[in-house]
């Protein structure tokens, strides 16, 4: 019951990041030109010399200089109408920064540890033919998984979830918590865009790249386009756009001024292993 309502708690405010900018959206641009100021040690983004808010009112702010000039390129990058479904890291720290759904780092570390059971890439079809294309994608990243955490991991082949062990949890734990909420906020959202943790985490270690971990998390459905055939422009629309939310995602982890670098958590990860 818990998990259940921690789940639709996270699952909500993830999708309250694509609707979190509607009071922009129905607007015309109503500014000429972006910057950013530095207020002690955040970053503010600036229109036309207004600070810029988020949807509860907090003026919007971030650690680092980075993340605050990308902000401001993505309104920059705005023509006559203010376009929200290409402004993903807006989003991000405005949910971040608001957290409508009450959440702790907790919640959302929890969330993610029980998506585990059910990450695309731990279910193996039944069919030989797809599942020997699966075992040539995915057992690559598995293994890496396995000896990143230091740990085994079973993966399923019918609909029951594969077993997810304690000593798995405690590490994957570790390591979220490692990152603040805000990095936390957009983990999930990368998360839920390719329904895998795993693929998420490998791509925060730069194992893989977004555009690759996109293909991995739709090998099932390519596999079946293959078949089936495809609409060009609509499969290609809907890959560009996991792909952006995953880049998204990542850019604001990597930008988000947390205090242990990438490599720092690989490290602290596998001494505590």
């Amino acid at each position: 019951m818990f998990f259940t309502s921690i789940k639709a708690i996270c699952t909500a405010q993830t999708n309250l990041i694509w609707n979190n900018l509607r009071n922009y959206a129905t607007h015309k641009r109503f500014y000429r030109k972006t910057g950013i100021i530095q207020s002690e040690k955040k970053w503010e983004i600036t229109l036309d010399h207004r600070r810029l808010k988020t949807p509860g009112g907090k003026v919007l702010n971030v650690n680092t200089e980075q993340l605050a000039r990308s902000i401001a390129a993505e309104w920059d990058a705005q023509k006559e109408h203010i376009l929200q479904p290409t402004m993903h890291l807006t989003a991000l720290c405005n949910t971040a920064q608001d957290n409508p759904g009450k959440l702790t780092s907790h919640d959302i570390a929890s969330y993610l540890l029980d998506f585990i059971e059910t990450d695309t890439l731990l279910f193996y079809s039944e069919a030989d033919d797809l599942r020997s294309l699966q075992e040539k994608k995915w057992d690559p990243v598995i293994d890496w998984f396995q000896k990143r955490f230091n740990i085994k991991q079973e993966v399923s082949t019918n609909f029951e979830p594969p077993p997810v062990t304690t000593e798995t949890r405690a590490v994957l734990a570790r390591y979220f918590l490692s990152y603040d909420f805000a990095s936390l906020n957009a983990i999930c959202f990368g998360t839920d865009a390719l329904k895998s943790p795993i693929l998420m985490l490998a791509c925060i270690d730069r194992y893989l790249e977004p555009k690759e971990a996109v293909l991995l998390a739709r090998l099932e459905e390519e596999f079946q386009l293959l078949s089936w055939g495809r609409v060009p422009w609509a499969h290609e629309m809907n890959q560009a756009e996991l792909t952006a939310r995953v880049a998204a995602s990542l850019f604001f982890i990597h930008c988000s001024g947390d205090k242990q670098s990438i490599a720092a958590k690989r490290k602290e990860s596998e001494e505590s292993s």
